[in-house]
């Protein structure tokens, strides 16, 4: 039943969509809810989109990476967006999901040889039920 029990898990972008749904469904399934935190945005400035969705991404990598590395194991899983691959008419900033695939791409050749694995997934749309 607590299939993430012994598990870390860090979540960025936990404010609102997919995100939060994590955020508060994963510690009910292992992973101990020591934090969690939404900082409300005052606005959809392209920057913020980009520092949450890319260099978010990015750190939580890196810092992950640095406690995988040395074990020989360990998962990163990003989650993009279908407006990475399709026009679906999000906001430009949206977009930037697509570095996102760049990025797992790039970071599973490179951990990949630690035994850590990098995946990907694009979901489309959905309407989220937190429970």
């Amino acid at each position: 039943m607590f299939k993430l029990e012994g598990k870390v898990a860090l979540i960025t972008g936990g404010a609102s969509g997919i995100g939060e749904s994590r955020a508060r469904l994963f510690p009910k399934h292992g992973p101990r809810g020591e934090e969690l935190r939404a900082i409300a945005s005052d606005g959809d400035s392209f920057k913020k989109v980009l520092d949450v969705n890319v260099v978010g991404g990015f750190l939580g990598a890196k810092h992950a990476a640095r406690v995988m590395v040395p074990t020989q194991k360990g998962c990163i899983l990003f989650t993009a967006s279908i407006a990475s691959l399709l026009c679906v008419g999000v906001p430009h900033a949206y977009t930037s999901k697509h570095a996102i695939v760049g990025l797992a791409k790039s970071l599973s050749v490179e951990l990949g040889e630690y035994g850590i694995r990098v995946n990907c997934i694009s979901p489309h749309g959905l309407r989220l039920l937190c429970y």
